[in-house]
């Protein structure tokens, strides 16, 4: 049955958003915009528990130790990530060890039956892209005045920009979520969540893992493997994509609009390009003390404060590179 929930052996690797520690535009006030957006860190609603920080170093470790152990058929692949701009450490990639070709990159592939969340093989299935968004209490950022549904509304907003592209037949779909905590990597870790798959990305809310230092969101891959490898059953070159899993760190103060606070469709858009297959884009570099982006896009590695809704050049560039002939790719 279409888009029931599926636990699968799969091998993971990880995208994710850093803040920015200052702004290239300059500001009325005595700070600039991503230094205010850094001290924003830990404004959620103290009155509610957050989790202990975990370092996304950390949580690799712990997966391949729990795999290995329990001799699953699945493994970290590998995980990049990028730092707040004062922390003065270049952001890098961290690769898991013996496992398949660690030069190639990873893709979704069409009409793939292993995707039973989203293409079972019916006659006619287009293979569109599914999502889910948890509605849980995960839902929920800790933030004072930001509920669920203007949440949701918000994720809801970022995965329907890209599905308006026009040089793409790709359509993209909401699964349904059951009402279950959605959370493969929580799960794994023992933070929450749950072993179970309901699309092809899925939203897993605000409320499971409070990553360390600057990350705002994590966009996670998971790759089907045979015997520990992962798969390229299409011959492209690419590992074969099951799902992608996101989060949004709890401790940030989080907002639908307006500054003080980090905006949850901009960084949505952002992990839904991962999502969808995008990477970082543009150079990142300082400039008389400030950050600066070049070009400027939704898929830069920083988070400089405001909002950013709309898709840029190279944003929509990359996304119909990839899906302008999908699902004949």
């Amino acid at each position: 049955m279409k888009h029931i929930a599926y636990m699968l052996l799969v091998a993971v690797s990880v995208s994710l958003i850093i803040a920015g520690c200052e702004s290239q535009v300059t500001d009325t006030s005595s700070e600039p915009e991503g230094e205010r957006a850094l001290a924003l860190k830990g404004s959620a609603d103290n009155s509610l528990e957050i989790g202990p920080e975990v370092s996304l170093q950390d949580i690799m470790a712990s997966m391949n130790e729990m795999m290995a152990a329990e001799g699953f058929d699945f493994r970290v692949y590998k995980a990049e990530y990028i730092t707040a701009g004062e922390s003065n450490e270049a952001g890098a990639e961290i690769l898991a060890k013996d496992l398949g070709n660690k030069q190639l990159g990873s893709d979704f592939v069409p009409n793939d039956v292993r995707r039973g969340w989203s293409n079972p093989g019916f006659a006619g299935d287009t293979d569109d892209i599914t999502f889910a968004i948890d509605q849980t209490g995960d839902a929920t950022p800790f933030s004072p005045g930001v509920s669920g549904a203007e949440a949701t509304a918000a994720i809801q907003s970022a995965m329907s920009t890209w599905d308006n592209r026009t040089c793409s037949d790709l359509a993209l779909n909401r699964a349904q979520d059951f009402g279950i905590d959605i959370g493969v990597i929580a799960f794994l870790n023992g933070l929450s969540g749950s072993p179970f798959v309901f699309a092809d990305i899925q939203h897993a809310g605000f409320r499971d893992i409070n990553f360390a230092g600057g990350v705002l969101g994590v966009a996670f891959t998971f790759v089907f493997t045979e015997s520990g490898v992962p798969t390229d059953i299409d011959g492209n070159g690419k590992n074969d994509v099951a799902f992608r899993e996101i989060y949004y760190d709890p401790s940030w103060l989080w907002t639908v609009g307006g500054f003080p606070g980090v905006d949850i469709e901009t960084i949505a858009l952002h992990e839904a390009g991962h999502g969808l297959s995008q990477a970082h884009f543009g150079n990142i570099f300082r400039k008389k003390g400030e950050i600066v982006v070049n070009p400027k896009a939704v898929m830069n590695a920083v988070y400089l404060g405001g909002e950013q809704r709309s898709l840029l050049g190279t944003d929509n560039g990359g996304h119909c590179s990839n899906w302008g002939e999908w699902p004949n790719n």
